[in-house]
């Protein structure tokens, strides 16, 4: 794998967003789906390995403060003893195993969710006239998911650096604008579109679903 000519597409595709960048990176031999999946393992990788640091260092502090929490809490001795039974099963063995098997079942989750992001956006993107190829869209694509979805981690580990992500979200959307321009050769209309559709679709669902709890709960208290 050149680890050097993917750093150079994963900077010019998060640091120059145009379309004329995403009709050089089509271009690129390596431009197919293969290299779009490794990159976003890549990535997945990473944000396990992250995880389940997170997970060690969160049990390793709720076992450091499991006594003074117990001693503030006033529990009696034998209160405490079922206490911190449960507590320890929880951050150890079971705990342990929790955490491993959600980090194995992000390397899954992620290069899955990422293709079928892709194929839906490639799919309206056909639908309105788009002529391009599915691998190296998703190339494109992947060539500012993996960075981003890297730097979104990292950022996640630092105090209130979650407050950056919904930034990073709409800096994507505007990368998927120039993608789909590029790879389909859209207007710019119909590429705006591509990118506005399943959020407009996903919003609606989302209405849908609070008025059916609202309505849900309302009928209860009635009754």
């Amino acid at each position: 794998m050149n680890f050097s000519g993917m750093w150079q597409a994963w900077l010019k595709a998060t640091t120059s967003p145009s379309e004329a960048t995403y009709l050089e990176l089509r271009q690129r031999p390596e431009a197919n789906v293969t290299t779009a999946i490794l990159w976003i393992a890549i990535y997945a990788v990473f944000s396990s390995v992250i995880g389940l640091l997170g997970g060690l260092m969160a049990f390793n502090t709720m076992n450091t403060f499991m006594p003074q929490f117990m001693a503030q809490a006033g529990m009696s001795p034998a209160e405490a003893a079922q206490f911190e039974q449960m507590m320890r099963m929880f951050t150890g063995g079971m705990g342990m195993g929790m955490v491993g098997f959600g980090s194995l079942l992000n390397l899954i989750i992620v290069p899955l969710f990422f293709l079928l992001g892709v194929a839906v956006y490639h799919l309206i993107a056909k639908v309105l006239g788009g002529v391009g190829e599915f691998g190296r869209y998703a190339y494109l694509n992947a060539a500012f998911s993996a960075p981003l979805g890297i730097i979104s981690t990292v950022i996640s580990l630092v105090p209130f650096g979650g407050c950056l992500t919904p930034f990073l979200f709409i800096y994507s959307l505007a990368l998927v604008f120039f993608a789909t321009k590029a790879e389909h050769r859209l207007s710019d209309g119909r590429a705006l579109m591509v990118v506005l559709i399943p959020l407009l679709v996903l919003l609606a669902l989302g209405i849908c679903a609070v008025v059916f709890v609202l309505s849900a709960l309302m009928s209860l208290r009635v009754q």
